[in-house]
């Protein structure tokens, strides 16, 4: 009796230390959180977002780290610089802000070098 008190003890010690012990990797944030995927084969040397937000140096097919952001958009201006030109995405309209959470714009650029942008709940 005593060994099988003992195992239900630590079997509810593990499931309290689980519980506890998981968070969702949004659990904790302030801000929408966005991250650029460079869906290309071209390094990004940088990626503006509506002249506030900078990311350095996104390589091809790679991704940013997170950042948070004040007031976050689902389309929002974007500018691209390479080793070799410069590219811009304009949205058509305004969309509302975006809550608390993680994002991804997804950016490539086509072969006549339009940006094609694609939004992302992560």
């Amino acid at each position: 009796m005593m060994f099988v008190m003992k195992k239900c003890v630590l079997a509810l010690g593990v499931l309290v230390l689980l519980v506890i012990g998981c968070d969702d990797r949004d659990d904790n944030l302030n801000a929408a959180n966005i991250r650029i995927h460079n869906r290309s084969n071209i390094s990004f040397n940088s990626v503006q977002v509506n002249d506030s937000v900078i990311y350095e140096n996104v390589g091809g097919d790679g991704f940013s780290d997170y950042k948070a952001y004040i007031t976050a958009f689902e389309f929002d201006d974007i500018t691209i610089l390479t080793n070799t030109a410069q590219f811009t995405f304009a949205p058509d309209s305004i969309t509302p802000p975006l809550p608390l959470g993680l994002y991804t714009y997804e950016l490539n650029i086509s072969e006549q070098g339009e940006v094609l942008f694609n939004f992302k709940v992560d």
